[in-house]
């Protein structure tokens, strides 16, 4: 009884996971059917025994034994047993599903050698299984097989050429380490050269070369793969994001011009309206407001639904020529649309901070914290002018301190209590907080200033005068550099 209920059970195993290829068993590998209600339960039972029959001279009886062993020993999650006797069923029938479950257990286990092992005899019973196919460049890659991976990608390429794009891409996933680099840019190169005309391998030289911040070659590398398939979505996108990036760096190294170029040069994918933003960041940059204008006239036609950052853009564009009035009036009437954005509500305090509107400065500020207490833009604007522009300096400590507390590294909050603390007439503490913040931020001229500010009140004038010129020399035009000359270095 105890032989015929293993039997049964390894039956039930077998046609559900391992069932005999269809040219060997026939009869194990077809679906159950139904019996009508016109059938007599004699011929059902006929039918189960011969079904018995079937499986038990279809299976030899130690392969039976290997797979309820490997079975069990996997419910038990004993997979070094289980892969054992998978994979000495695999050698004694001739079927890859066997061989299937026993290379995903090797695989599983990390076990390269077993995987090998069984991959091969999964490609010996099924040369065109992409499963297996792909398992063995999993190991071969793994192995920095570099002949194996070639081999392998060769025949996906060949039996399933839709598969080895994407096969091309996944390998980039893998790499870790310098020497996984050093192997990938080996193997690319290798592929290059056997396939010119697949896009896939310029694609992920690109991905490549990005990992190694090579930003040329990345813009090269995808060029060449989007000449060999224009329309591949993908490099469009790759593509774009790279002229975007090589902008904000041009951008960043003062390079104007350089910067416009790259910027215009996205014309395609996800970051088009990104890099039409920052072109009119640059023109602003340059003061060619007229350029801007109309460039900024035109994303409000094509992009509706980014209305609002539009609308502070040109807001922004009006505070550059200092049409203060004109700036505040577009926020008003944006905030009209959208009474909650805090975005909004924080340009038009700054807009009415120019404007010397205290009122409506603290007014939107307050309404920010309303909706947010721990807002730290807010909390350091709003304490910042009353520093600045008012003696509520009980008040503006108490918003600064919370800042403060919520943001301890931030240049701009601790220049700020710097400033409050000058203003209370504790020029130690002062001087202390703006060497923090201009240690944080060197190049911010505003804080600059501020500790130019302290050195000369402290009767520390060289210091000051040589901070001051430093500063001038790279931002001749700074109105908080220009302020300092003004009220101080020109009285002297």
């Amino acid at each position: 009884m105890l032989v015929l209920k293993l039997i049964a059970a390894v039956s039930v195993i077998f046609v559900t996971a391992c069932q005999s290829s269809p040219e060997k068993s026939q009869a194990a590998t077809e679906p159950e059917t139904v019996v009508s209600d016109s059938k007599s339960a004699s011929l059902e039972k006929e039918s189960e025994k011969s079904d018995k029959l079937k499986i038990e001279t279809a299976i030899d009886p130690h392969v039976l034994y290997l797979i309820l062993t490997a079975e069990t020993a996997l419910q038990r999650q004993q997979y070094e047993v289980a892969l054992e006797a998978y994979l000495e069923a695999s050698k004694r029938v001739d079927d890859v599903r066997v061989i299937e479950k026993a290379a995903r257990i090797a695989l599983f286990l990390d076990d390269l050698p077993k995987t090998e092992q069984a991959v091969l005899l999964w490609l010996e019973k099924d040369s065109k299984n992409i499963t297996a196919r792909r398992i063995a460049l999993s190991a071969a890659l793994s192995k920095k097989d570099k002949t194996g991976v070639l081999k392998h990608l060769d025949a996906i390429l060949q039996d399933f050429p839709a598969d080895f794009g994407e096969t091309i891409l996944e390998i980039q996933k893998g790499i870790k380490t310098d020497e996984d680099v050093a192997f990938a840019a080996d193997l690319l190169e290798g592929l290059e050269k056997q396939h010119p005309q697949q896009a896939a391998v310029f694609l992920a030289q690109s991905i490549l070369a990005i990992r190694q911040k090579d930003y040329d070659k990345a813009t090269l590398k995808v060029g060449q793969a989007l000449t060999l398939q224009p329309e591949w979505e993908k490099a469009i996108e790759l593509e774009a994001e790279l002229f975007l990036y090589s902008g904000k760096m041009a951008f960043k190294d003062n390079n104007l011009p350089e910067a416009l170029a790259w910027f215009d040069k996205v014309k395609r994918g996800n970051v088009v309206f990104d890099a039409s933003m920052a072109a009119v960041t640059v023109l602003l940059e340059q003061k060619n407001y007229t350029e801007a204008e109309a460039r900024l006239e035109k994303l409000l036609k094509e992009n509706p639904e980014q209305r609002m950052r539009l609308l502070v853009m040109k807001a922004e564009i009006e505070n550059e020529q200092e049409n203060y009035q004109q700036a505040f009036d577009i926020l008003t009437e944006t905030l009209n649309e959208w009474p909650q954005e805090r975005d909004l509500l924080y340009a038009r305090a700054l807009t009415a901070e120019k404007l010397d509107d205290l009122a409506s400065l603290e007014s939107d500020l307050l309404k920010i914290l309303e909706l947010d207490p721990k807002d730290t833009g807010a909390l350091n604007a709003l304490g910042y002018t009353l520093v600045d522009k008012t003696t509520r300096y009980d008040e503006a400590e108490k918003y600064l301190k919370q800042a403060l507390e919520l943001e301890p590294d931030e240049a701009v909050i601790i220049d700020s209590f710097g400033w409050l603390k000058f203003k209370q007439g504790d020029l130690p503490a002062a001087l202390n907080y703006l060497q923090k913040a201009y240690e944080k931020m060197p190049t911010e001229n505003e804080i600059v200033g501020h500790l130019a500010e302290i050195l000369w009140r402290l009767d520390r004038k060289p210091e000051a005068k040589a901070l001051f010129d430093k500063a001038i020399e790279k931002s001749p035009e700074d109105k908080y550099l220009l302020d300092f000359k003004t009220r101080i270095l020109d009285k002297e």
